[in-house]
């Protein structure tokens, strides 16, 4: 009866409010069905009073469907006894589902069992944790929805570039980009190496000249051999 109890108090307060209002009122009972849906039309039409009443909906859906997959599953205990609910509340994704683990159970029977909940409960995907102070107390996140997934993320640059046509873009605005992260430096000719002085008694000639290549570089002969590599 407990996991009823919303389910049971809705059902009560309908059935008051409707016999009130045709016996203290004089209404038909169409009028009167009328006259209690007026209010909550209204408040489908309030962003917050909406909200409200879509998360406490799926909550009460949560719990029923996390039950039924615990029993179907087999996460039984030997006297035959499944998890206690303690509860069910809203979270920005979807849904958390607080679990007390009964003797005979625990963390590692609900092991490998998120996508088995997650599709029991219509939902994305279900994360199971386990509390680090009590080790029979466990966490089942419901995700039914990504907050992110709507969210535009704008960029600082395309307040410089947005009127600018697409040619200009290209040339202009790209092109200046890689030139301020990549200057041009002039190329420098390569310096003219100096062989070092013959030692005494040294009477062999070393003869050093210099010859010039497409690509502005130079070359080094010493002896008539290139020794640029070398240097």
């Amino acid at each position: 009866m407990w996991r009823w109890r919303w389910e049971i108090t809705v059902t009560i307060t309908t059935l008051v409010v409707l016999h009130h209002l045709i016996t203290d009122t004089g209404w038909s009972p169409i009028a009167s069905v009328l006259a209690m849906a007026t209010p909550v039309g209204v408040a489908l039409t309030i962003g917050p009073t909406r909200r409200f009443l879509r998360n406490r909906f799926w909550c009460v859906i949560t719990r029923h469907r996390v039950r039924a997959c615990l029993t179907e599953m087999r996460t039984l205990n030997y006297s035959g006894n499944l998890p206690f609910i303690i509860g069910c509340f809203s979270t920005k994704t979807g849904e958390s589902v607080w679990l007390w683990m009964r003797p005979g159970l625990s963390h590692t029977d609900l092991e490998n069992r998120s996508e088995t909940i997650s599709s029991a409960c219509w939902a994305r995907h279900a994360v199971i944790s386990r509390s680090a102070r009590n080790a029979a107390l466990i966490r089942i996140d419901i995700e039914r929805r990504d907050p992110l997934s709507k969210a535009v993320l704008t960029s600082p640059l395309l307040e410089e570039t947005s009127d600018l046509p697409d040619g200009e873009i290209a040339k202009d605005a790209v092109l200046d980009f890689i030139g301020s992260v990549n200057p041009t430096t002039e190329q420098q000719p390569a310096p003219l190496v100096q062989d070092e002085p013959p030692a005494r008694g040294d009477t062999r000639k070393t003869k050093k000249t210099t010859a010039a290549i497409p690509d502005g570089g130079s070359v080094i002969l010493v002896n008539g051999e290139d020794v640029s590599d070398y240097v």
